[in-house]
């Protein structure tokens, strides 16, 4: 049994030795701070869900555990399952007391005094739903100590006796030699996943039942939460009354710790997780792996685990349905699962025309932009590569109808341009692959966007033979000049298929042409890919490099065509364009299948040179292929 990893899970970390995202630096930081500052005070680990507040927290409780601190740790949220609003914040204080006692363990030395206050005020809290001041503590811990608040001297001063009991339980923890203790941190986690109203009940709670010295706080919070907690009080937060929602903020918690996810280490961390899910991957495929992922999902650890786990599964269902599509695929399926996640509009978009690089107009026009707006308002961008193609135009297009997206619309669009630089010429057919399982996991309730994707899943369909693909491809009414190149294509391959190759995939948009790749036949590669004449008007045609003498024996066959090579431009770019519509391409070792180099057909050759002439050429690349393969 292999040691590879299917699923990541999104359990926080329990100790040093799982940090990946090499957050240490920031728990030596806090544990030095505690231990050194004044008390009492409250430190709020500030960020929005996801990104490692409770990994911090457990980590940082692990470091002071060991620096002669007692600690406590309470879950709001699991506090609040299954009680009244009211009931919440007195459970949670509750918790917080018997945790500190749980979790001093053999190092808990006070004696019966101790014990029995202790004892008390868990009774109280325990019991005080069947109180008057239960409605009092609920809603506001201050004003039930208040004596304008009540009428009931017993009550309230029973509230004063439970605190100063409070106080002397820890003084008396913290001053005991039997223990080492110097300090207690209380750690209160989840309050963003409360009811932002509980949320703020429970900081005032704190702030004024366990104000003692010797004691600190480390919250995890989420300052939107708390904003929308204190629209009760304050109203919906605007320019003018925003110094309240801040004065608030700030009387409750002394030092804001922002969760620094920009420089957590995503590199290692994601080089770790895809290798444990089988995928071997360079270091310049690594860099752009982790740029897919700054473009997309950002660097919030939960997030990413998500997308993961998703890039994962999908792996998977390929594995089982034979699809050894390597490792272009790998990462055109990652990338796409980033714009399916991070921008969906976009996704449906290229759901539904998967040929992004030619988007133009028309496709505006189609997806009610205004063309004219939108070069109107680019130009406040001046020159800018991002946004110079009428493609891109479209991409910034979508991205304005929707605030997240247009805040991340460069980001898109740097996406967007990575895939066409590293695909160049075979873009859509590995985008066309992909979508087929990146459509698994799209949630959507578009129902034309449902349909596009239906159509993206049904392009996996194979037709019987090669007689069945010509008759869908004659009923589409496609170009009859591609539709004989097409022919000839396919007719001299499939004839010697049993010689040279693995097989042919006669699919609804595209007929591909795979040759086996080891002696065993056990791993074959794609090695022609002919776009339907019907999808793409004209004429796309890809031959991929079969052997190491590949570009050698084209240039061959070039020249005796009568076309001259631009060796200099090829060598130096690494492609070069030999007439209109016939493009040469370098071996790249960093691409599967074009490994040798390829050649790329479009439209321009048969719009630029006689017919029989172009047919004879292809025909020399066929017999040449076929003699080739017949020999390895």
């Amino acid at each position: 049994m292999n040691n590879m990893v299917f699923s990541l899970n999104d359990k926080p970390l329990k100790g040093s030795y799982e940090d990946q995202l090499e957050v240490n630096k920031y728990i030596n930081a806090l544990t030095t701070f505690i231990i050194n500052s004044d008390t009492p005070i409250t430190i709020g680990l500030q960020g929005e869900w996801g990104t490692g507040k409770t990994s911090m927290m457990s980590l940082l409780r692990e470091r002071l555990i060991n620096e002669n601190v007692a600690t406590s740790w309470v879950n709001t949220w699991e506090f609040s399952l299954f009680r009244e609003v009211k009931e919440t914040t007195p459970a949670i204080l509750n918790g917080l007391l018997n945790d500190l006692k749980l979790s001093c363990g053999i190092n808990w030395t006070l004696k019966e005094d101790a014990d029995n206050k202790l004892k008390k005020i868990t009774r109280f809290f325990g019991h005080i739903g069947n109180q008057i001041i239960k409605d009092k503590l609920g809603v506001d811990t201050k004003e039930a100590i208040d004596s304008s608040y009540t009428n009931s001297i017993s009550s309230r001063a029973e509230i004063a006796e439970i605190k100063n009991d409070i106080r002397d339980v820890i003084n008396l923890l913290i001053n005991d030699p039997k223990n080492p203790y110097q300090r207690v941190v209380f750690f209160v986690d989840d309050l963003d996943r409360i009811n932002p109203s509980d949320a703020v009940q429970v900081l005032e709670s704190l702030k004024n039942i366990f104000d003692f010295d010797n004691c600190i706080f480390v919250l995890a919070i989420d300052y939107d939460v708390v904003v929308k907690g204190l629209e009760n009080k304050f109203g919906k937060k605007t320019e003018e009354n925003e110094r309240e929602f801040r004065s608030f903020f700030d009387k409750i918690i002394q030092v804001p710790f922002s969760m620094p996810i920009g420089t957590y280490d995503i590199d290692t961390f994601l080089q770790i997780k895809l290798k444990s899910f089988g995928l071997d991957i360079s270091t310049i495929d690594t860099k752009n792996y982790l740029d897919i992922v700054n473009y997309s999902i950002g660097s919030n650890p939960r997030s990413l685990k998500r997308y993961l786990n998703t890039f994962s599964l999908l792996n998977t269902i390929r594995k089982e349905e034979n699809e050894n599509d390597g490792s272009e695929v790998d990462f055109m399926l990652f990338a796409l699962l980033g714009i399916q996640i991070s921008y969906p509009k976009l996704f449906r978009l290229i759901a539904s025309d998967p040929h992004f690089t030619e988007w133009n107009q028309s496709v505006a026009t189609k997806n009610a932009l205004d063309w004219n707006e939108i070069n109107t308002k680019i130009l406040q961008y001046g020159e800018n590569d991002l946004i110079d193609e009428d493609w891109e135009k479209v991409v910034w297009g979508i991205c304005q109808s929707d605030s997240y997206m247009k805040s991340r619309a460069f980001s898109a669009l740097e996406l967007l341009n990575l895939l066409k630089n590293k695909f160049d010429n075979n873009i859509s057919e590995v985008m066309q692959k992909a979508l087929a399982f990146a459509s698994i996991t799209s949630i959507d309730d578009n129902q034309d966007s449902k349909q596009d994707i239906i159509k993206i899943g049904n392009s996996r369909i194979r037709f019987s033979g090669l007689e069945a693909k010509k008759e869908q491809l004659l009923n589409a009414g496609c170009n009859r000049e591609a539709l004989k190149i097409w022919e000839l294509v396919f007719s001299e391959i499939d004839s010697s298929l049993s010689k040279i190759g693995d097989k042919i995939n006669y699919a609804k948009t595209v007929t591909s042409y795979y040759r086996w790749i080891d002696s065993k036949k056990q791993k074959s590669i794609q090695t022609i890919y002919f776009v339907d004449p019907s999808t793409t008007p004209g004429f796309k045609l890809f031959f991929y490099g079969y052997n190491q003498n590949f570009v050698t024996e084209i240039t061959t066959i070039i020249s005796t065509a009568g076309w001259e090579i631009n060796k200099e431009e090829l060598n130096r770019t690494g492609k070069t364009e030999v007439i209109p519509g016939l493009i040469l391409n370098n071996a790249n070792p960093d691409s599967d299948i074009a490994k040798f180099g390829a050649i790329l057909f479009d439209k321009k050759l048969l719009q630029n040179q006689p017919f029989d002439k172009v047919h004879q050429f292809i025909s020399e690349i066929i017999n040449h292929m076929i003699k080739t393969l017949e020999n390895m």
